[in-house]
This record gives C-alpha cells, structure tokens and sequence, in this order.
C-alpha cells in the first residue's frame, strides 16, 4: 500500500441549495451533522487514515472555517489556501495544487463523504501512472447523476453517460491527480472541473477509475442533509474507511 497523498478539500462553495436550511451565513462545511459540523468528521477520518495533510481551499465563509480549526485542533495538519474569488471547481482546484506546490495530491469535495480506502486509492494512482483517478460508487438508482462508462479490464474512463434511471458507476468527487502533469495545461482562471475539463478532455487524458467505494452521501441537498445527521455518525462507528 502507498502512503496517502495531501487532501485538498474543496471547501468554498456558497451552499446555495442549503440556505433554507442552514441560513445564509454558515458554510456548507460547517453545516452541523449529528452534533459536529461536517469539516470535524471529514478531518478526523482523514487523519484515522493516515492522510498527512489536509489543505482548504476556502471562499465564502472563510473566516467562520478558519477559527473552526483553530478552535477544535484536529489530529491532522491543516493549511489554508484562500480563494480571491468564486474560481468554479477547476479554478478553485488549479488555485490550490499552484499555490501548495506538491506535486500530486486527492482532492475532495467538501460535501460529501464515503467509505474510501485512501491507501488503495493512493496505490491505484502511483502504479496505473494516469494523470487521473477518480473514485466511484456503485449506486442502484442513477437518475441523479451522470453515469461512468469505463474499461472493466484497465480501468480506464471511456465516456460519461446521461443521467438515467437504474444502477450504475457514479462520481464519487474524490480524486487522485497528477498536479505536475495538470498545471501543464492550458486552462482559464475559472471553470468547472467536471462538465468542462474532464467532460471535454477525455481524448488527451489518462483517467482511471477506482470502483470500490463503498457508502456514499452527499449532503449538499436538504433531503439528504436531512438523512446524513445519523447515516454518517453510524458510517463512521462501523467503517474503518469512512471518509
């Protein structure tokens, strides 16, 4: 197994389709879920699983994240990377590997969390040399999401699908990439790193995929916010991979 690279959590949203619940002024990485904000159950599964460093890309809400760490001291060496504006995910993503400088890193959203071995993880992208490896899941209704088409002997990601109904492989938002190779490329200063970069750049790029996460939850919707406050405390008492 490999060492885990750094995390850069991705940490900047605005939340908007939380404001009816959570208010206009609390990040979504704050968001209170079964008696802790959010951010505390992701650092200290990362820290559980070894990763040596957790990087925040920040935007709205920066200060209120900032003396959240400060104040709870997490088990986990955290460092700041400030957006100087809404970069959409690619820009945000773009932001932070230039102003860190390591050389690979996972980056994660800041809203959901999963049962993910971050070693294996780690290992699939040191020994596959793919610029990219994305974590999926296995989901038994796909109609919320986009859907992954991918080679069922490399591995590697042929296509995105629409979204439709019935199972399949989804986007888990969890991925090991190669920030040398990435910051190489072109790209502008703001952008989505789903729809337009990896949507569009599948032909010069060497995407992998790792199929073997297990649960899933995305909070950033109130429905599922809503079953989070004791679907992740339990993931978390019984899963030695929650993250």
């Amino acid at each position: 197994m490999s060492t885990p690279l750094p995390c850069l959590i991705l940490a900047g949203g605005l939340g908007t389709r939380l404001r009816s619940v959570l208010g206009d002024e609390c990040p979504k990485a704050l968001a209170p879920v079964g008696g802790r904000p959010f951010l505390g159950w992701l650092l200290q599964a990362l820290a559980r699983q070894g990763v040596p460093e957790a990087v925040l890309s920040l935007g709205f809400g920066r200060d209120a994240i900032k003396d959240f760490i400060a104040w709870t001291c997490p088990d986990i060496k955290v460092t700041f990377v400030d957006e100087p504006e809404p970069l959409g995910t690619g820009g945000a993503i773009v932001h932070a590997l230039r102003t860190h400088g390591a050389p690979a890193m996972v980056v994660m959203n800041g809203d959901t969390l999963c049962e993910l071995d971050m070693q294996a993880l780690c290992a699939d992208f040191h020994t596959s040399n793919a610029d990219l490896v994305m974590a999926a899941t296995r989901v038994s209704d796909a109609s919320r999401y986009g859907t992954l088409d991918f080679d069922a002997h490399s591995l590697r990601l042929c296509a995105f699908k629409e979204k439709h109904e019935g199972a399949g492989h989804i986007n888990a938002g969890t991925y090991a990439i190669d920030a040398a190779r990435l910051l190489k490329r072109n790209l502008p200063e703001k952008f989505s790193f789903e729809r337009e970069f990896l949507g569009t750049s599948l032909d010069t790029l060497d995407v992998r995929v790792f199929p073997e996460v297990g649960e899933f939850i995305d909070i950033g919707v109130p429905q599922d916010y809503a079953r989070a406050q004791t679907f992740i405390p339990q993931l978390y008492q019984t899963s030695v991979n929650a993250i």
